[in-house]
């Protein structure tokens, strides 16, 4: 720590050529002195910034979400506005670009489904996994106490390209049984059954995976551990439980046919 100007005469540097440190004091003398002041601009506007920074457990979102009201309330004269930067400012500019992404991801998995299914009901089946695995998402970061941020959208968008393979070996494999003459809802159940194994274990090595990321409580990797770890089990989860019943439900109970 450097409490007073005086300290900076004792503070050691290094040369870079014999490697050697010595007291500033023993090569320079310091003196104070006046310099002209500067007036900062941001876009054309007097600007006066205020920072503060946190500890590395604490999380900026949360700090910010707290002092907020209290900053609201101050009575500003004429002329003067407050305007919020650093993480806050960051995150809402990633999110527009995030969220397109997430938009063009789904649809391009849309399309990729109907090449190997064909039809839209089956498909929109599949997708049902994607809704199943944000409401983990939701409870993971409620879970770990990470606020939804940009890492944790990064997470989210993952996700859903990962459980979206789950959905995919439950309804193949069903449909492959109803080619092979099972009942819509002797297939739902069978397949739910046979395929647990592999769908828990993919889903449970990759939800471990990112378990070191939560346990570092790092406010930028947690959030997207958070996501994917407990997105992938609750995911998995309700694929195994949910999707057979709603394949069988989308068939009108039909014992001799799949979803059109």
């Amino acid at each position: 720590e450097r409490n007073e100007i005086e300290d900076l005469d004792n503070h050691y540097i290094s040369s870079p050529l014999t490697m050697q440190s010595l007291p500033l004091r023993s090569i320079a003398t310091l003196e104070p002195e006046w310099t002209e002041g500067s007036i900062a601009h941001r876009n054309g506007v007097r600007t006066v910034t205020v920072k503060a920074d946190v500890h590395r457990e604490v999380i900026a979102s949360n700090v910010f979400t707290e002092v907020k009201p209290t900053i609201e309330e101050l009575e500003l004269p004429s002329g003067m506005e407050i305007t919020y930067g650093g993480d806050h400012e960051a995150s809402n500019e990633n999110m527009v670009p995030l969220t397109k992404s997430l938009g063009i991801s789904v649809v391009i998995i849309f399309f990729i489904l109907m090449l190997q299914f064909k039809t839209v009901p089956k498909v929109l089946l599949i997708m049902s996994t994607m809704l199943m695995s944000v409401l983990g998402a939701a409870i993971g970061l409620k879970v770990t106490g990470y606020s939804f941020g940009f890492t944790a959208f990064i997470g989210l968008i993952g996700l859903m390209g990962i459980v979206v393979r789950n959905g995919i070996i439950l309804i193949d494999y069903t449909i492959q049984l109803i080619n092979e003459g099972y009942s819509v809802k002797e297939a739902s159940l069978a397949a739910g059954k046979r395929r647990m194994r592999p769908i828990f274990l993919t889903s449970m090595a990759a939800a471990m995976g990112v378990v070191p990321m939560i346990i570092s409580q790092s406010p930028l990797w947690g959030p997207l551990g958070a996501v994917i770890c407990f997105g992938m089990i609750v995911g998995m989860v309700l694929t195994l439980v949910v999707l057979p019943a709603l394949y069988w439900i989308a068939s009108d109970h039909k014992e001799d046919g799949a979803v059109n």
